[in-house]
């Protein structure tokens, strides 16, 4: 029988990246060495040999959920181009405060200027989600985690294409399947190793 991966998401090399893309952003690398960083928002957990380090930003869904409500994002989303980017520089924020990458109770939120076309405003705020997501695989490396290698995408924001190429370009490495998004394949595999078995 073969040894399950080290999360149930699917990663088991160092430099294999997780990004759940809820209400709010949440990043995992998979590492060789631990990173505790609290003034970044920055912790890191023990897994056997390798270290999972990672944080959560307070940007992500909830900021789309503010300005589009589910309908209006479907009928956006199939006018998105990620082959060309807005140029727009956004923080998407729904408040002041981040947490990751940036620590920083009073970050403001940047969302102007704001363009007429709400599809163009739309991608703007899914191309500055995926800035922060490369900013924060960039903190984890600089501060001596496992450089990003790979990416799987957990959430609700995973299943939109658009999206997922807008990030992919910022993140510049290539998408891998997630086997499970559920915590509990994760429980599973610490039991697998807790009876001996090494992966």
């Amino acid at each position: 029988m073969a040894a399950p991966p080290s999360s149930p998401a699917g990663a088991s090399e160092d430099g294999d990246g997780v990004t759940s893309l809820g209400t709010t952003l949440t990043l995992k690398l998979l590492s060789a060495k631990p990173v505790f960083a609290p003034q970044y928002g920055i912790y890191s957990h023990r897994i056997g040999d390798q270290w999972l380090a990672g944080g959560a930003s307070n940007v992500g869904g909830g900021v789309i959920g503010k300005y589009f409500p589910k309908e209006e994002l479907d009928r956006l989303t199939p006018k998105l181009d990620p082959s060309h980017p807005t140029g727009l520089d956004y923080y998407p924020l729904t408040e002041p405060g981040e947490r990751f990458p940036i620590n920083d109770p009073s970050y403001p939120p940047r969302l102007t200027p704001r363009p007429s076309d709400d599809a163009k405003f739309l991608q703007a705020i899914l191309e500055g989600i995926s800035a922060v997501e490369a900013l924060g695989y960039k903190r984890l490396a600089e501060l001596g985690a496992s450089p990003l290698a790979s990416i799987r995408s957990a959430g609700g924001g995973a299943s939109n294409a658009a999206w997922t190429k807008i990030r992919l370009a910022k993140l510049g490495v290539p998408e891998k399947q997630p086997l499970s998004e559920h915590a509990a394949v994760g429980t599973a595999r610490l039991a697998w190793r807790g009876i001996g078995h090494a992966n």
